[in-house]
């Protein structure tokens, strides 16, 4: 397993984002993956608009997950209607 972090907005209207970001962490665990550190930095004005939207809700992951396994996360990211934006990057630190 290799250590990656993965920023995502999510939708400014969600009702519960807290509840949606343990889905997230859910599914990187389905993955096979180990969650680290998570850090939630709340809704913020965007740089410009995404989906005619000016705001979005900021969440960064931090885990470690097998290298095969990353594809499929960015597949199942694609999925989430209430996820606006997603990067996952290598975190060589």
């Amino acid at each position: 397993m290799r250590p990656y972090e993965m920023m995502v907005i999510l939708e400014p209207e969600v009702e519960d984002h807290k509840a949606l970001v343990e889905e997230l962490q859910e599914v990187v665990r389905n993955l096979g993956g180990e969650i680290g550190k998570v850090d939630v930095w709340g809704k913020r004005t965007l740089a410009y608009p995404i989906k005619k939207k000016t705001e979005g809700f900021y969440a960064v992951f931090q885990f470690k997950l097998d290298p095969s396994q990353v594809a499929e996360l960015d597949r199942l990211m694609k999925l989430r209607s209430q996820v606006m934006r997603h990067m996952v990057v290598l975190n060589e630190n």
